[in-house]
């Protein structure tokens, strides 16, 4: 009985200094500022386990159809380079301002599984910055992205360039730029 009153006391000490820490401000929230290696390593493992447990079961598509890959090359050439790059294409400033640093696709997106690939996708990832794009996107078409994750690792930078200039795009966000400059010479 005295360990259960002993375990219990701790718990809400435990408790207690949660709270106390959370509303003293002393975590610093800014992007600016990397985590250290112990939150790195909770946040991480934490993200991982969860991606996984939610992501299995998830049975892909058959991912080698090249419509399905040129689907999911438009959708990523305008959604996703500007935090992931590229084959030849930098991470913009946005993408560097973020903490967590988004991975850089290109370099290892084939290595991991479709399903959990899907899962982030479709769910996006709490305090990343990476966001949903179940609430826009259908199914379909974040699978045509997976396909296209699967195969740009293996894409040299004038590879990429020629899908995209096949595809019919520009840079991204080129579309918005020229419509803004257009209006502004119509005032």
């Amino acid at each position: 009985m005295k360990t259960i009153r002993t375990l219990l006391i701790f718990l809400i000490v435990l408790a207690v200094a949660g709270v106390v820490f959370i509303y003293s401000g002393q975590f610093d929230v800014a992007a600016s500022t990397p985590d250290n290696k112990l939150v790195k390593t909770v946040l991480s493992t934490t993200r991982d386990r969860s991606v996984a447990r939610r992501a299995d079961g998830i049975t892909p598509p058959k991912l080698d159809d090249p419509q399905m890959i040129r689907t999911g090359l438009v959708h990523y050439h305008e959604m996703c380079t500007t935090c992931h790059g590229a084959p030849g294409v930098e991470i913009s400033e946005i993408g560097m301002g973020l903490n967590p640093e988004p991975p850089e696709l290109a370099a290892h997106a084939a290595a991991d599984p479709p399903g959990e690939t899907f899962w982030i996708v479709k769910n996006g990832l709490k305090m990343t910055g990476m966001p949903s794009f179940g609430v826009t996107h259908s199914d379909q078409d974040i699978w045509a992205i997976v396909a296209f994750l699967r195969k740009m690792p293996k894409l040299t930078p004038p590879e990429y360039q020629a899908m995209v200039q096949q595809a019919g795009l520009g840079a991204p966000g080129a579309e918005k730029a020229e419509h803004e400059h257009g209006e502004q010479h119509h005032d």
